[in-house]
């Protein structure tokens, strides 16, 4: 998938956003009101206690890997034409809560490491270690864009959490330009809605969705039927 594909991913996800706009927003509202429920219960409630506030901090973790699932579950039906509502997030909630989670987990595990490994190198005087850093920063983009692909590739294929991850590190590989484009544009989009923060609130995480789900779709057309697969031995979960 070079620019043209991923210009037709981009103006795809946006017109399908204004045709069912209201259901873009009402699950967007959703997966920001499911999701960050336990931050901003410690957050607004006026208790001083640290523990509250940590503990909060990871329920909020467990929380949003759960609602970003069921937001892709919800933006996967709308794609495939289907009359989602606010039953099938809380179904896909439901179905997708504990492998979500840890997919969150895993990804803030990963950016934790390898942002600490930057900044060791960065500070340490050997010349070895400096010059890793230049491949730490590689290792944030290619698990940055890595990223852009499980939550689709769970909603989509119900797959067991090694074989998503497996399948994504191997897409992201094979398919370079496209997931970096993809990533640049999440990237902006995210950064634009924090700025503007109504986004975030309304449309963001829903964009976003349509986005990679389109994105994930377009890629695996060129799989359909090829030996180059790339992890033909992936099958979906009963």
């Amino acid at each position: 998938m070079g620019f043209a594909q991923s210009w037709q991913v981009f103006v795809q996800a946006l017109k399908t956003s204004y045709d069912k706009l209201g259901r873009v927003m009402l699950t967007n509202l959703l997966w920001f009101g499911v999701g960050f429920a336990p931050f901003l219960l410690v957050t607004y409630l006026p208790l001083k206690s640290e523990l509250f506030f940590l503990a909060g901090i990871v329920a909020t973790i467990f929380t949003l890997g759960g609602a970003t699932a069921a937001l892709h579950h919800v933006i996967n039906g709308i794609i495939t034409g289907e009359d989602s509502s606010v039953r099938d997030f809380w179904a896909g909630f439901k179905k997708f809560f504990g492998r979500g989670s840890i997919l969150v987990l895993l990804g803030i595990l990963g950016f934790s490491l390898l942002f600490f490994n930057i900044w060791s190198g960065a500070a340490s005087t050997s010349k070895i270690v400096f010059f890793l850093v230049g491949f730490w920063v590689w290792g944030v983009i290619y698990w940055y864009s890595l990223l852009q692909y499980v939550f689709p590739l769970l909603t989509q294929q119900n797959a067991k959490l090694l074989l998503i991850l497996k399948r994504a590190a191997l897409i992201t590989l094979d398919n370079i330009l496209a997931s970096f484009l993809l990533g640049i544009v999440s990237l902006i989009v995210i950064v634009l809605s924090i700025i503007l923060a109504a986004p975030l609130l309304i449309f963001t995480a829903s964009f976003l969705a349509l986005l990679q789900n389109y994105s994930l779709n377009e890629i695996m057309t060129k799989y359909q039927g090829e030996d180059s697969d790339p992890d033909p031995s992936v099958e979906n979960k009963e």
